[in-house]
């Protein structure tokens, strides 16, 4: 004799909106890239990045950022997702997600931002190896060019908090000056 399974308990399907599959879906395909670029460029596989050891280590810390910021915005994109389900299997009042124009350009940019922070973190680190170094040229260690993937990583991955320091920098360089005496 069959048991009787209790539907109650059974997760309900829950009809989300086009765009938030094709979110997923890009949210996989930008670490699929990112982690084959990666390996792409370690193995020398990609020409155009091979012409300037420069350009391919931009290219490489892009491609950390990229992965990290990918990483974390599928993170975030798992984390609603699971909410809600455990919400309704908990019999929990939640607030369904909204899956506006706003929340779509987030996540579908967040990568492609990760990107460029990855590269630029590549650029500024540069400068400031130039900068201290009496030498003409610097010759980055493996050890060193490691320590920036790693910075451009988790600068993707936080992407927010590397444009809110980057912006109170900026603040400070460019506020005008305090005038006035203390009394």
């Amino acid at each position: 004799m069959k048991e009787k399974i209790d539907t109650t308990k059974l997760s309900p399907i829950i009809k989300y909106p086009t765009i938030c599959y094709v979110v997923g879906i890009w949210m996989i395909l930008c670490i699929i890239i990112s982690s084959l670029g990666i390996v792409g460029v370690h193995l020398h596989l990609i020409e155009v990045v091979e012409k300037s050891s420069i350009f391919r280590i931009h290219v490489y810390c892009g491609l950390f950022g990229m992965l990290g910021a990918a990483i974390a915005a599928t993170r975030k994109y798992y984390k609603v997702l699971i909410t809600e389900s455990t919400n309704i299997m908990n019999g929990i009042e939640y607030i369904p997600s909204d899956w506006n124009l706003g929340r779509t350009y987030y996540y579908l940019t967040r990568p492609i931002l990760g990107f460029v922070i990855g590269a630029i973190t590549y650029t500024l680190s540069f400068i400031g190896f130039q900068v201290l170094s009496e030498q003409v040229t610097v010759k980055i260690s493996n050890e060193g060019r490691y320590l920036l993937f790693a910075l451009s990583f988790i600068s993707g991955f936080s992407v927010s908090h590397v444009l809110s320091r980057v912006e109170a920098i900026a603040e400070q360089i460019f506020s005008p000056a305090k005038q006035g005496y203390d009394e």
